[in-house]
């Protein structure tokens, strides 16, 4: 490679003092009215202040043609506004140019002054050059033929007039007005000439090879010296290296670019010259995309580059890590946090990669990699960029996942514990998130300590308790205070004696969050026998989500009768609230807002003496038409058939309010049962329509709850005509639209018997419509009272391409069921088999029933298929939830 002369520091030729003057007059002359101070009269007021500062030894070291005076140069100005001939100011010419070259090693544009832009006459009536059908057209102005000021002011002007000027008659001057030299049939540049500057300072001039002057030089026109010897380095390094020569054409043309979109930018080019050949093109292509060419010492190391490098033997992944930590640099992320996304998505073994996999819009100082490691390999879960992503989301994870013992926890809790992290991260609300957050930082600590004590199934209960209780608390405030009073009840109802597998669903979390501190603290000390019954309670899920929802609506308005319940009644408690957790959330709070205005919950029973009391409790249950829970003598006593003593009456009148909290509950079930009934006035004439009156108030306003389908149905029940919804026009307009669909047998279906497991088991379409709604409370899926898809189930009943299967035992207990519609192409479209537990025996006997089905109909069943798809529409009802297709593993 040829040699390059090394820069000569300037400061060590010319005084600093006069290196001043100099770059006074140039900031002058770079703006217009600078230019109008130095040719006003008040020259010496601009000038003199600094000169008279100015060593006059120092100034007789400097050319006197250029710096003897400011006047010399405005003259030499002066004269080039005026010229109508070339040869007359040329010298004044180079004067100029020379003195407008930047002085400084690190100036990034040549000091040259501006010229003010003459003005479009602007169209008036009298010379409307901008409107047609006028034949009168204003003079343009005249073009100077030498405009020598604006050549000056602008690079590529002043190029041009180099390009068409005869070098021989006129030749270039140096500083000091002597010709210089120049190679035969050359044309100068401004560029090129600024490369003179050096022969002052060196012996002999950088060697520039045709290639960099044709590709670099005109975009480095404006730049340093410094700037010009970076790049021209950066060219030797590109044509010494070897490889293929489409690549390294591609390269030249990307580092040109790069050099034209920012030349000050030589660290991205240095950089993109220590990658393998092969990556070098990817490097600058990428670069040029997401950062404009922008990047600096200290966004990018030359070490970091190469670890990235490292990462990955795929250019195509290499490529999309660039890009994304390129984009995060521009958003203020740092390299190092970048590189860790990178390694941690690496270690995932993603085969798929995303564009913006590792895009972020913050970052961690200081990323616990190791330990994020070992959290994602002990839940067995493929959670390193989400929480390599929660690191820069919230301040805090990093250290609880250093504080946690990861290798003390089952799989199962590793999972739980980085959902219960996401769900607060992800998915509560920014406000709540924020409040939250710290709260949750402070409480875990307690939560770990008592968690690592605990092993296997009984660990897992307790993480999911936790989960529970943390993914519904909405207030950040009172969390401190309410996992002081839950953490030892969940660590005792996470050992023995208590169930290894019920989690309860959220039905503690409710009981902990909406009991009053007071009521809360004493929850342990119910005892064992309450909480075994409570475990009992809440075994299926459908009736931990009734328990839940009751809970929360008799605490919101009466936690004294809740506390009294929990403590004295709970069998009849656990009845009563899965009852009123039946209602829908509105209804159930407006019943419940009236009930505590009657007279079973307004009076304050512990402020009348025991025999006022049990005398009022008689009276209440006579009006209510409930049994009284008053012993016989004491009623006998109180209608004067008998008389007993003052000390009997005292114990009878005890063993009566002792009663009291079981009775109350019974007087709001019976009024739970009047406000659902009270339209139809059903239970008495059909005992089967309790399921479906339950179902019916769990059902909102909304048009596609069904609401009004179900209503329907119930008062044709009342009439006397419960299928009245099977030949429903819309029903009928169905059958009309599929003639291929027998309505006789699709609605009668095939009855099959099948021994699974040594047992006869029935399969076949349900009949009874008050069974059919209960498909989902028969399962525990959500198509139950109070599900979220309880809507469905009505939907299920009232359209006539859907039915029920069910699979009933010897003694006619259904053990599960299967939906079966028909589509609008006309195929038999089968959902799953619930419930998901039943055996394969039990899915094989569905499987064959399913294809005799279709058989005896003469219609396909659907299949899941590439590019196949199916339309199962709503026939009466106005909503239903797509359970898809059964898909058999």
């Amino acid at each position: 490679m040829p040699s390059v002369n090394p820069v000569i520091d300037k400061a060590a030729v010319k005084p600093p003092v006069v290196q001043s003057v100099k770059s006074l007059l140039i900031s002058l002359l770079r703006q217009p009215e600078g230019i109008a101070a130095l040719l006003s009269d008040e020259v010496d007021g601009v000038v003199q202040p600094v000169l008279r500062q100015v060593d006059l030894a120092a100034l007789h070291t400097l050319d006197a043609r250029l710096f003897s005076s400011a006047a010399s140069l405005l003259a030499d100005w002066h004269s080039l506004e005026n010229a109508t001939e070339l040869s007359s100011v040329w010298p004044a010419f180079w004067r100029v140019f020379w003195m407008t070259v930047s002085d400084s090693a690190s100036a990034g544009t040549v000091a040259v002054p501006q010229v003010r832009v003459v003005k479009k006459p602007v169209a008036t009536a009298a010379h409307p050059r901008a409107y047609r059908g006028t034949k009168y057209q204003p003079p343009k102005p005249a073009q100077a033929e030498l405009d020598l000021c604006r050549w000056l002011a602008d690079p590529r002007l002043l190029d041009a007039f180099f390009a068409r000027h005869d070098f021989t008659v006129l030749p270039v001057l140096d500083a000091h007005g002597l010709v210089l030299p120049l190679a035969a049939d050359t044309v100068p540049g401004s560029a090129a000439l600024h490369f003179h500057r050096w022969r002052t300072l060196a012996q002999e001039l950088p060697v520039l090879p045709d290639a960099f002057r044709r590709n670099f030089l005109w975009q480095l026109r404006v730049c340093s010296a410094d700037q010009q010897l970076a790049w021209l380095q950066i060219w030797h390094q590109h044509n010494s290296l070897h490889g293929d020569e489409v690549s390294r054409s591609e390269k030249l043309v990307l580092l040109t670019r790069l050099c034209a979109m920012n030349a000050a930018q030589t660290h991205a080019a240095e950089l993109a010259l220590l990658l393998p050949e092969k990556r070098q093109n990817i490097f600058l292509r990428v670069l040029m995309r997401e950062a404009q060419g922008q990047l600096s010492v200290q966004q990018m190391s030359a070490g970091q580059l190469m670890r990235l490098n490292g990462l990955t033997e795929n250019d195509a992944r290499f490529e999309i890590y660039l890009g994304g930590i390129l984009r995060n640099l521009g958003r203020k992320v740092g390299m190092e946090y970048g590189l860790a996304g990178v390694l941690l998505f690496e270690m995932s073994g993603e085969l798929e990669l995303s564009e913006h996999q590792i895009d972020t819009m913050g970052e961690c100082a200081d990323v616990p990699v190791e330990m994020l490691i070992q959290a994602c390999d002990r839940a067995g879960r493929s959670y390193y960029i989400s929480l390599w992503r929660m690191c820069a989301d919230m301040q805090g994870v990093a250290k609880l996942l250093r504080e946690t013992d990861w290798m003390a926890l089952t799989k199962t809790v590793a999972d739980t514990l980085i959902g219960v992290m996401q769900n607060i991260v992800w998915w509560d609300d920014d406000d709540l998130r924020l409040r939250k957050w710290p709260a949750y930082l402070s409480v875990y600590p307690r939560f770990h300590a008592m968690l690592v004590q605990l092993q296997g199934a009984r660990q897992e209960k307790f993480a999911m308790l936790w989960y529970q209780l943390i993914q519904d608390w909405d207030d950040p405030a009172g969390l401190s205070a309410a996992v002081d009073d839950a953490l030892p009840l969940m660590h005792m109802l996470s050992q023995a004696p208590y169930s290894e597998t019920i989690v309860y669903g959220g039905v503690l979390p409710n009981l902990i969050s909406y009991l009053p501190a007071d009521m809360r603290h004493h929850l342990p000390d119910l005892g064992t026998q309450f909480w075994s019954l409570f475990e009992r309670a809440c075994r299926r899920e459908n009736d931990s989500r009734l328990l839940a929802y009751g809970i929360a609506g008799m605490a919101e308005l009466s936690p004294a009768l809740l506390w009294q319940g929990l403590q004295n009644a709970a069998p009849r408690l656990f009845h009563t609230l899965r009852l009123l957790g039946s209602l829908e959330y509105e209804r159930r709070l407006q019943f419940m807002r009236g009930q505590m205005q009657t007279d079973w919950f307004a009076c304050d029973w512990a402020a009348l003496d025991p025999q006022t009391a049990s005398q009022k409790i008689l009276a209440l249950s006579k009006l209510s038409k409930l049994d009284s829970p008053l012993p016989r003598r004491l009623r006998m006593h109180f209608e004067g058939e008998i008389t007993l003593s003052e000390m009997q009456v005292q114990r009878h009148c005890k063993l009566t309010l002792a009663r009291l909290p079981a009775l109350r509950l019974r007087a709001l079930e019976q009024a739970i049962w009047q406000d659902m009934d009270k339209s139809f006035q059903l239970r008495e004439q059909c005992s089967s329509a309790s399921h479906a009156l339950r179902l019916l108030a769990g059902l909102d306003s909304d048009p596609s709850s069904n609401r009004k389908g179900l209503r329907h149905f119930l008062k044709d029940v009342k009439a006397g005509k419960p299928l009245n919804y099977l030949d429903h026009p819309l029903n009928l307009d169905w059958y009309a639209a599929h003639p291929c669909v027998n309505k006789t047998l699709w609605q009668k279906g095939l009855q099959k018997a099948a021994i699974i497991d040594g047992a006869t088991v029935q399969l076949a379409f349900e009949q009874d419509p008050f069974e059919i709604l209960k498909l989902g409370t028969y399962v525990g899926s959500c198509l139950s009272v109070g599900g979220f898809c309880n809507y469905s189930a009505v939907a299920c009943l009232l359209d006539a391409n859907k039915q029920v299967i069910y699979a009933r035992n010897e003694k006619g207990r259904v053990i599960a069921r299967q939906l079966v519609a028909i589509d609008e192409k006309d195929r038999l479209f089968c959902c799953d088999v619930y419930p998901y537990q039943c055996s394969p025996a039990m899915q094989a006997a569905f499987k064959s029933y399913d294809q005799e089905l279709a058989d005896l109909l003469g219609i396909k069943l659907y299949r899941e298929e590439a590019g196949s798809n199916y339309d199962v529409v709503t026939v009466l009802a106005q909503g239903w939830w797509d359970d898809g297709p059964w898909i058999e593993e």
